[in-house]
């Protein structure tokens, strides 16, 4: 992407997040700075260091007619346009009909362009409560509980970063430009989808707060010296966990023998577990656990986080000095990381307006965006690309079904038992929800890759893809004789990406991560505490963030492959993409936002005011006697209280539980939920995708089938005579001549701070 040039105007964390990741990529990111930033509210401003880092800076006063002409001059040369249409000033919206029709524009909203919410400028922490996300986290008897991480805001910078390299797929391979569309919302709905399936059958679905609902032991205890997440899944675990407590007897008890009979008595089998950790240290207790095998770790704060052995080994924390204060400021590696090409960490942070002749000398280099549009209708994004998929439960599998949704052929390949997360209750006719809903546009294949016969076909399989995708534990492909190098050696233009809990290079690449463990790893549990107490979110957030940057990775290798001829072997760490999510936290300073959930008779409000300013409102808000984040108000409804603070100008949203966002009338606006069927007929509820791509847009059609169901229909596709080697001539996926601009070799050169 280094013959890109992307102007980024947008104020929302989301955008400046979207610029950072394409500058990763390669692009030259010029940031706009307007004069007058607003540092407040929970725009990207708070963070400027951050957000300036591996970028070009110009500052732009709109009343100037020379600064009105630089950013014309800037505008007119880009080959992308980041905005947040919901939060720029008149000025802004007037600038951007300078935009040529061939650059591709993105916009990141909080509800997108359509919808009965479309325009409504809500933060990210209103965007959750909203979506039903914060309803999700937080004990079942209790108060929701908030993130104060602007994770859906995240979310969408990835999603964004998605929809611009498909894209400029399109524009290369089609000759078509066209908008992205990035509405928050969409994103947070998106992420229900291990709450979903609870509401479909009829059922409200619950917060859990750390607790698992079908494994026990599986919760937060307290150490000596702080919080140790220990997540146990079989009969085997707790026998293990039994003799390492000293209380043997119990793994034969009649209370505890199975899963279900352990989750009926949590509070039973918290009190054996917490009695043997806080009697030892952290760092203690992990070390025991993990010797027996054991899946467990530490509940980190920030300043752990900084200090992970793992995040370290992986560069994943960086320092560089920032040009205005003198003060060193950390950053965040790259999550992109692969064999040939990984992602470009920020060298240096931009002084404000450093690169102002840098943009006057674009003057008179002149563009070619001449490309002739391909006959017929607009294709896929991924036409004619074949995905393998071997994943369970979230990861792989959303990465993969975010790929169907562009058009990929995806197939995925089970074990003859089926994906694990296949029997996950609620089920209809022995199918479960939650996989269904995790594995829409796919084509399911069974092999047993531990015998000779299967062994043959999918090496068959990998000669004719081009992307494997897969979250199994490092090191299991290659104990099957699949590992990396094979791989490559079978197919050297395949695009194989890994995603596990710490990544192959690492420290801990053979430690057991779950979700849960890795969000406490993440310092993500620190920063979403109700009276001292550390909560995951409800929302699967760690194994969400890693097939987000999967998705991300593997389309910008594709582009790198079509490039070169060349595969690419990534190494994703969930623990990495979910630190990532924490990087707007490193360098402390204010957060910007103060924020209150307010109880009312039928539910919660979120108001971003604190409870003392609520309180001199006189609107019979009190404080909650145990909680300092909540409120409350007898006998008001939350649409009148919403309407009082929003007419005294404080912003503020009704906590929705999923299934009010499930009916909510700008889900239905934006077709978020969409019926899809199965081969044979079978009608399911799917998740659309939150990319919107106005020429391309992704498509959720598939339900998938039962365990195999598709292997006669993909070997006789894939594997026949007639089926060319992807990338070949005459073959699906053969790249077209690209219709990139010309540039300067200036253009990719690095901001004047950073050489």
């Amino acid at each position: 992407m280094s013959e890109l040039l992307v102007v980024e105007l947008g104020d929302r964390t989301a955008a400046g997040a979207c610029g950072s990741l394409l500058a990763e990529l390669g692009a030259t990111v010029l940031l706009v700075e307007p004069t007058g930033i607003a540092r407040a509210g929970d725009s990207k401003w708070l963070r400027r260091a951050v957000v300036a880092a591996g970028k070009r800076s110009i500052v732009i006063d709109p009343g100037q007619r020379d600064d009105q002409a630089l950013l014309r001059l800037a505008l007119a040369n880009a080959d992308v346009v980041v905005t947040s249409s919901d939060r720029q000033p008149a000025w802004v919206g007037d600038t951007l009909r300078h935009v040529p029709d061939g650059a591709i524009r993105c916009d990141i909203t909080a509800f997108g362009s359509s919808g009965p919410l479309s325009g409504h400028a809500h933060s990210d922490w209103l965007v959750q409560a909203m979506t039903g996300v914060i309803d999700t986290t937080g004990d079942p008897a209790g108060a929701p509980v908030s993130t104060r991480l602007p994770i859906i805001e995240l979310a969408g910078a990835i999603y964004a970063t998605a929809g611009i390299i498909s894209a400029l797929r399109v524009q290369r391979m089609q000759g078509l430009a066209q908008s992205v569309e990035i509405a928050l919302f969409d994103c947070g709905v998106s992420m229900l989808a291990t709450f979903l399936p609870a509401h479909f059958v009829g059922r409200e679905p619950k917060r859990i707060g750390n607790h698992h609902p079908s494994m026990s032991p599986w919760n937060a205890y307290r150490a000596k010296d702080g919080w140790v997440m220990v997540c146990l899944g079989s009969d085997d675990h707790w026998r293990r966990v039994c003799e390492l407590i000293g209380r043997p007897e119990l793994a034969t008890d009649a209370r505890y023998v199975t899963p279900t009979d352990r989750v009926k008595r949590n509070a039973e089998v918290d009190r054996v577990v917490e009695s043997w950790t806080a009697q030892r240290t952290v760092e203690r207790c992990v070390e025991q656990f993990n010797a027996a095998a054991l899946p467990s770790g530490p509940v980190y704060r920030i300043a752990d986080v900084l200090e992970d052995p793992s995040l370290v080994h992986r560069g994943m924390v960086r320092q560089v000095v920032d040009p205005l204060t003198g003060a060193m400021v950390r950053l965040p590696g790259s999550v992109l990381r692969g064999n040939r090409v990984s992602g470009r960490p920020a060298p240096a942070v931009s002084r404000p307006d450093a690169d102002r002749e840098w943009v006057r000398s674009l003057a008179g280099i002149g563009r070619d965006r001449a490309a002739t549009p391909a006959s017929g209708s607009p294709k896929a994004v991924l036409n004619g690309v074949r995905v393998i998929e071997i994943g369970n439960y979230t990861t792989a599998p959303l990465c993969a079904r975010q790929l169907g949704a562009l058009g990929a052929d995806v197939v995925k390949v089970e074990p003859p038992a089926g994906d694990l997360a296949r029997p996950l209750p609620p089920l209809r006719d022995g199918q479960g929800y939650f996989f269904t809903l995790s594995n829409s546009d796919k084509r399911s294949v069974a092999l047993d890759l531990r015998t000779a016969e299967g062994k043959a076909t999918f090496r068959e399989m990998l000669a004719v893809a081009d992307v494997l995708v897969e979250n199994l534990k490092p090191g299991s492909l290659a104990r099957l004789q699949f590992g990396a190098p094979e791989i490559a050696r079978i197919n050297p233009r395949l695009v194989y990406c890994p995603v596990s809990g710490f990544g192959s290079d690492s420290p801990f690449a053979n430690r057991p991560a779950m979700d849960t463990t890795v969000q406490g790893m993440a310092g993500i549990m620190d920063l979403t505490r109700a009276q001292g107490v550390p909560y995951k979110t409800g929302i699967s957030i760690a194994d969400l963030a890693g097939g987000e940057f999967s998705l991300t990775a593997i389309l910008a290798a594709l582009e790198y492959r079509d490039r070169t001829g060349k595969g690419v072997a990534m190494d994703l760490s969930m623990q990495d993409a979910a630190a990532w999510l924490t990087h707007v936290v490193w360098n402390g300073g204010p957060t910007g936002i103060s924020l209150t959930l307010i109880r009312c008779e039928d539910g919660f409000v979120a108001a971003e005011a604190s409870r003392g300013a609520l309180a001199s409102l006189g609107h019979g808000i009190v404080p909650d006697a145990m909680d300092e984040g909540v409120g409350s108000v007898p006998g008001t409804r939350r649409r009148e209280l919403v309407d009082v603070l929003v007419e005294k100008g404080i912003a503020a949203a009704p906590v929705l539980a999923v299934g009010e966002v499930v009916m909510h009338g700008q889900t239905a606006a934006r077709r978020l939920i969409v019926t899809g069927r199965s081969a044979t007929g079978v009608e399911w509820p799917l998740l659309a995708s939150p990319i919107r791509l106005s020429r391309t847009p992704p498509r959720v059609q598939r339900a998938i089938g039962g365990i195999g169901a598709d292997g006669p229909d993909v070997m006789a596709e894939w594997l026949s005579a007639e089926s060319a080697k992807p990338g070949q001539p005459g073959g699906p996926g053969m790249p077209q001549a690209s219709n990139a601009a010309t540039r300067r070799r200036s253009r990719a050169d690095p901001p004047d701070s950073a050489r």
